[in-house]
C-alpha cells in the first residue's frame, strides 16, 4: 500500500482531525479509527497518544516522514504532528492500523 496515495484519498472522501489537542481527543474518545503521528511528532504529545490508544482500543500508525511529509501528503500547505481518522472514506488508510514503533 502508497501511504501518500491513502492519504490522498483520505484527504478527498473521508473525515478526519488535525492538530494535536484535537488527534487527542478524538483518541481519548474512541471516536478515532486510527491515530497518525509523524515521525518529528513531539514526544510529550506521543507519550500521551500511546496510552490513550492502548486505553481506548485505537490503532496506532508512525508516519515514516516528518510533520511537513506528512501536511504535504494530505494537501496541506502547513505541518502536521498529529490526525485522527474518523471515516476512512474510500481510502484503504485502516489497514495500516497497529504499527508500533
Amino acid at each position: 500500500m502508497e501511504v501518500s496515495e491513502e492519504l490522498n484519498k483520505l484527504e478527498k472522501t473521508g473525515k478526519f482531525v488535525l492538530g494535536s489537542n484535537e488527534t487527542i481527543d478524538a483518541t481519548r474518545s474512541g471516536e478515532s479509527k486510527l491515530t497518525i503521528l509523524s515521525a518529528t511528532c513531539p514526544p510529550d504529545v506521543e507519550d500521551k497518544v500511546r496510552k490513550l490508544a492502548d486505553e481506548n482500543d485505537v490503532s496506532l500508525y508512525f508516519y515514516q516522514g516528518g510533520s511537513e511529509d506528512l501536511g504535504l501528503a494530505l494537501g496541506k500547505p502547513f505541518l502536521i504532528s498529529a490526525m485522527a481518522v474518523i471515516d476512512s472514506g474510500d481510502s484503504s488508510i485502516l489497514e495500516l492500523g497497529g504499527n508500533y514503533k
